[in-house]
């Protein structure tokens, strides 16, 4: 019997190293494996623009040299690419210098969960990636070749400062700036850079005031895991409402992807930078109000941008979403949930609207 038990948790720790694979949390780490430092540098996103024209690319790593490329008719998600509109996915692998990819199949605009067929005239559409110079070229019959180039995107909260009369709950930008006063419990701070990793609380804020919530968080490169093993993770708004904190890069955007409220809200766009980038999430909350018996008698509100666009205008959030809390009318803080990643966290701070 024992040793029987011993084979099944060995084959079963074996299978979770299949599946998940390893994680890096800097660049550094990456740097040091060659497969996973290649496929690094390949992923990310990629532009075409002539004149009004954008075709926005994300390239997602799937792992040992594998990859998934996503077409944006009109720009990236957000910023151009308008909910409704077809996506178009291709497939690639490396083929010495050149990532080689082919047109898999298009993603209906209406049904976004719907495969569809690539249409005849584009069914043997090609791309071939130049891995040194960072560029995507895209043949197009009779006319000249489109070309995509690699673009570094930038929050434009990414490290604004907490307001006068806000209240910093963590900072962590560098490494003598790790004060954790405001903070209840936490697992671990990264000693190379400050930013604290998944799995702490903050302490209480007050109770049934309107607030802004600005966060930065950093999603490690695991590019041989897949869906939700992915680097895992949530920002719990009042310890019960949980916008979702995952590996989404490429994804259309689910209510159980980075930028969802988990089983209830999927998000405008999907607005996830990929990995090993600092993002930001910046909340607008009105909390649920209470009458003097305790009786809730108006849900709470929230409008939230990812990495500055908007994901979610003034929606109503009828209850706590699972994994944390219930609602309830007391003091509380915030929640980052750790599962089981090493998802980083910075630049935490609070600033109530009625002041």
């Amino acid at each position: 019997m024992k040793t029987r038990g011993f084979l099944g948790a060995f084959v079963w720790t074996a299978l979770l190293g299949c599946v998940y694979g390893q994680e890096f949390t800097s660049v550094a780490e990456v740097a040091k494996d060659a497969v996973a430092a290649r496929d690094f540098g390949i992923q990310g996103e990629y532009l075409f623009q002539a004149g009004e024209k954008a075709f926005a690319v994300q390239i997602v790593a799937d792992g040992n040299g594998k990859f998934t490329l996503v077409g944006h008719p009109g720009g990236f998600p957000g910023q151009g690419w308008l909910e409704g509109r077809y996506r178009i996915v291709y497939k690639g692998e490396v083929n010495g210098d050149f990532v080689d990819f082919k047109a898999a199949y298009m993603e209906n605009g209406e049904d976004y969960q719907k495969q569809l067929p690539i249409p005849e005239k584009q069914k043997n559409a090609v791309a071939k990636l130049d891995i040194a110079n960072k560029k995507i070229i895209f043949p197009t019959p009779g006319m000249p070749d489109r070309v995509a180039v690699q673009v570094d995107r930038e929050s434009p909260t990414l490290g604004m400062n907490v307001p006068d009369g806000g209240l910093q709950l963590y900072d962590g930008r560098a490494k003598d700036k790790t004060n954790t006063d405001q903070i209840a419990n936490f697992r671990k701070i990264n000693e190379e850079t400050g930013a604290m990793f998944a799995e702490f609380t903050t302490k209480n804020i007050e109770p049934n005031r309107e607030y802004y919530l600005h966060v930065e968080f950093m999603l490690s490169f695991m590019p041989n895991a897949k869906g939700q093993a992915r680097s895992n993770s949530g920002v719990y708004l009042n310890q019960c409402y949980e916008a979702q904190v995952l590996d989404s890069f490429g994804l259309r955007g689910e209510n159980n992807e980075c930028g969802g409220f988990y089983q209830l809200q999927r998000p405008l766009f999907n607005a996830c930078f990929s990995p090993l980038k600092w993002q930001t999430y910046d909340f607008l909350v009105t909390p649920p109000k209470y009458d003097e018996s305790g009786k809730k008698v108006s849900n709470a509100r929230v409008t939230v941008a990812l990495n500055g666009i908007l994901i979610h205008d003034d929606i109503e959030i009828p209850g706590a979403t699972p994994g944390c809390k219930p609602e309830a009318n007391e003091p509380r803080g915030f929640y980052f949930q750790g599962h089981g990643n090493n998802v980083q966290y910075r630049n935490i701070w609070v600033q109530y609207l009625d002041q």
